[in-house]
């Protein structure tokens, strides 16, 4: 059933909103001289955030000897980059998160990531906007995740059958629902209030690049190519093309740069594929909030937001490593078994 961008606008109204942390978080890192305690503290308002903050923080990739369980510690280790990697990363997966069942619907997220992971390399050999890549790269198909979540039987179809038509996705999308993926983007980060460049970056990612100039747009544009040519398309290009072809849009010393194997470029997608995978989006981070709560235990009662002394300051860090190893696992395994009654109390309360 053909629709006009009318029904479409009015049906991205239903999608819900994006998260009001993480779009505020976009507008704070806008300002250069922001302060990194204002970021942490913002984070630290939202427990779902804070949880994957604290996840990332202790994981293996950052080797840290003891527990941090509190989110200016956090932010002060990640740096304001890597910060704002996770939160926009989980962002749109827990948003995108409602129509991710299905094998088609996967592909969306997973382009998604490849796009963002390679438009962090392109800007590293490019040394200009590094700071800012990987995170356009995450937004740039927040339409296409829009209409996924408005018209999932519906827009599963369409990528089901433009790739077996051999026709233009955008112009299967404008055919069925009056508006392509990128038009539905820009249309939802108005309306989101985010940023003039992501606004940018939604709308007019397919555009072909004009000029030589080094843009944002264009490195995501290269980044969402390249992405559909390591074979992490959401539907199959019409004309194939090489890695060689697309990275030919870029400076010949970012080319340079760019030294890796399609083979190591795909490994770097999928640690990100895994790290953030749509199986994985709205499971709750177990460990992390038992840390939580035994960090809680210990005499920090709100670690989610900011410690009462400042860490800047040289104050020491209440938290769960202080314990001794036994009365730490002890408290820990009291948590999950205190966690797993209310489940079951939950459970039996739904169904009497």
């Amino acid at each position: 059933m053909q629709r006009s961008a009318t029904a479409v606008s009015e049906s991205l109204r239903k999608v819900p909103p994006f998260p009001p942390v993480a779009v505020k978080l976009l507008s704070l890192l806008a300002n250069p001289a922001v302060d990194t305690n204002d970021v942490a503290d913002l984070i630290g308002s939202d427990a779902t955030f804070t949880a994957r903050l604290l996840q990332r923080v202790n994981s293996a990739e950052f080797g840290i000897l003891t527990d941090i369980t509190n989110v200016r510690r956090a932010v002060a280790l990640l740096g304001l980059d890597t910060t704002r990697q996770i939160v926009l990363t989980h962002a749109t997966a827990a948003y995108a998160r409602g129509g991710l069942k299905t094998e088609a619907m996967r592909r969306c997220w997973q382009h998604t990531v490849a796009t963002a992971v390679l438009a962090d390399e392109i800007a590293m050999a490019c040394d200009a906007f590094s700071s800012v890549a990987f995170t356009a790269g995450i937004m740039h198909d927040i339409g296409r995740l829009g209409l996924l979540v408005a018209y999932p039987e519906e827009y599963e179809r369409v990528i089901r059958d433009a790739a077996a038509r051999s026709i233009d996705v955008l112009d299967f999308e404008a055919e069925e629902f009056g508006a392509h993926h990128a038009e539905a983007g820009r249309m939802l980060a108005e309306r989101w209030g985010l940023p003039t460049e992501m606004l940018l970056i939604a709308g007019r990612h397919h555009d072909p690049c004009e000029g030589t100039e080094l843009t944002l747009l264009r490195i995501v544009h290269v980044a969402c190519r390249l992405a559909d040519v390591l074979g992490y398309d959401v539907v199959r290009p019409l004309v194939p093309s090489t890695s060689s072809d697309v990275l030919a849009e870029l400076p010949e010393r970012a080319r340079t740069r760019l030294a890796l194997s399609p083979e190591e470029f795909r490994e770097r997608i999928e640690l990100r594929i895994q790290e953030f995978g749509s199986e994985r989006v709205d499971a709750p981070p177990e460990d992390t909030l038992a840390l939580l709560a035994s960090a809680s235990a210990a005499g920090n009662p709100n670690p989610l937001a900011k410690p009462e002394q400042d860490l800047e300051a040289g104050a020491p860090e209440s938290d769960v490593s202080s314990l001794q190893p036994s009365r730490r696992w002890e408290m820990i395994l009291w948590t999950a078994a205190g966690l797993a009654v209310l489940a079951a109390a939950a459970f039996w309360a739904f169904h009497h």
